[in-house]
């Protein structure tokens, strides 16, 4: 089947050409990264005083323009512009640049997230590290890494896990205590990292993540590839992830692993 710009259907297309379109968007997000990255550029801040970028607006206007050719019947929703409405009862939804913090400090570890669902369910995952060169596909139930298959970590047990999370600021109060005794059982912790955290987990070097005050353009690009890889991912009470309501993620290389964080979470 062909990969090019012919619009298509999501019943015509089955799973290898949908993750080689995933495939084809880096090579429209990366060049407009590459053009702002460190360029000394301005940045807005919004309401909820979060960064913006020109590079966020633009990257999400690129992408939305090519999803909406190939795609065009699906609803596109992204964190910088108006949600597009479609009649397939698809939803991509898009965070250009997840990480703008540290794009706007110039620090390397950000991303481009995008995440297929279908009726609140994710079915395919997307996250690419444009300045890693690592870009993450999920499609199917199998997740890959530059297309080269990933798998999460065998870790079991909190004395042996290695956990992340973005910033200690994001979590509230509940999460944080919850995060410092994880933190103190596990075998190492680390801080920073947005959305590389679940790609690294995915791909088997972090065991555990914990983040809050999430939006769903955060969490359905990550989703399916943690699932894909062979991990666990609820929200911080182990409830269900979903398109309505969900502001946090606890996910886990493996269910023995996510049970006893998930028992720890008080």
């Amino acid at each position: 089947m062909s990969t090019g710009s012919t619009t298509q259907t999501h019943s015509q297309l089955d799973d290898v050409a949908l993750a080689d379109f995933l495939h084809t968007l880096p090579d429209i997000s990366r060049p407009i990264i590459s053009e702002w990255f460190r360029s000394g550029h301005d940045v807005e801040w919004k309401a909820d005083e979060s960064p913006v970028t020109v590079a966020d607006k633009t990257v999400e206007r690129a992408l939305r323009e090519a999803i909406a050719a190939r795609f065009p019947d699906d609803d596109i929703l992204g964190e910088e512009h108006e949600d597009r409405r479609g009649s397939s009862g698809y939803a991509w939804v898009i965070d250009p640049i997840d990480g703008t913090r540290a794009f706007i400090c110039g620090r390397p570890v950000f991303g481009t997230l995008i995440g297929l669902v279908r009726d609140d369910v994710p079915l395919a995952g997307f996250i690419d590290m444009p300045i890693l060169d690592e870009c993450y596909v999920a499609v199917g139930g199998s997740a890959t890494l530059n297309r080269v298959p990933i798998r999460t970590s065998r870790v079991t047990s909190l004395a042996q896990a290695r956990i992340a999370t973005t910033s200690p600021e994001a979590l509230l109060a509940d999460s944080l205590d919850a995060f410092n005794r994880l933190s103190a059982a596990a075998a190492t912790s680390t801080y920073g990292g947005d959305c590389h955290n679940y790609a690294l987990l995915a791909a088997g070097h972090v065991d555990l993540v914990l983040e809050d005050g999430l939006a769903t353009h955060d969490i359905m690009g990550v989703v399916e590839v943690i699932r894909s890889a062979g991990g666990i991912v609820t929200d911080k009470t182990g409830g269900a992830v979903s398109m309505a309501g969900t502001d946090s993620l606890l996910a886990a290389a493996t269910a023995e692993l996510h049970a006893a964080a998930l028992e720890m979470m008080g």
